[in-house]
């Protein structure tokens, strides 16, 4: 299943197109190369099929990169504000409001607590990119890469190496029992695949 991401929003908040407008044009911005239209559609996919159908969680993933200047959890803490802003002025209920924005802050660090299903949910569809196929993985972390075209190469190096060890460490990955098991084994396979040939290019 994949997304006609202006019919989705139509579907998602119904007289607002500004916003919808808005939204994809910060998605779309040209320094991004991963964070950007194809994530989202990815992301909505993924959310759809961990069964993520209240508005609230798909509202979360629109909103959850919407800022990105390439700086972690501040990013984030930027998207989740202008879900405040944005959706308390598109009238959303603030009970809503808030619960995306809360969703929002769940991707900074993925680890929402057990009693939260709806985070659980958001948390993995952002992270599903992980469990794709090895191609599409590695398209994804060459996306990243080109991301940071500032960042010399061994200081990219090393950080992915960092953010490998604390991937293929954390437990649980993923938060739901669907995406452990569409996502899991695949993830991690992925994930020591990129591990080693970095470490073998040393």
């Amino acid at each position: 299943m994949s997304f006609d991401l202006q019919r989705a929003w139509t579907e998602l908040l119904p007289g607002r197109p500004d916003l919808g407008a808005e939204l994809l044009a910060r998605w779309s911005e040209p320094h991004r190369r991963y964070h950007d239209t194809s994530h989202l559609v990815a992301a909505l996919d993924a959310l759809s099929e961990l069964g993520g159908a209240a508005r609230t969680e798909r509202l979360a993933i629109w909103f959850h990169d919407a800022v990105h200047a390439g700086r972690p959890g501040e990013d984030e803490r930027d998207s989740a504000q202008l879900a405040r802003m944005r959706l308390s002025g598109a009238g959303l209920h603030p009970d809503d409001t808030a619960e995306v924005a809360r969703l929002v802050l769940v991707t900074v660090h993925h680890s929402p607590s057990p009693d939260d299903p709806a985070g659980a949910r958001v948390s993995d569809a952002d992270l599903a990119v992980l469990g794709s196929d090895p191609i599409a993985y590695a398209a994804s972390v060459a996306a990243l890469r080109a991301e940071a075209a500032g960042t010399p190469q061994d200081a990219w190096r090393e950080m992915r190496l960092a953010r490998l060890a604390e991937l293929l460490t954390t437990e649980p990955l993923f938060h739901t029992a669907a995406g452990r098991h569409r996502w899991l084994v695949r993830a991690r396979a992925n994930l020591f695949a990129e591990q080693q040939e970095l470490l073998d290019a040393t």
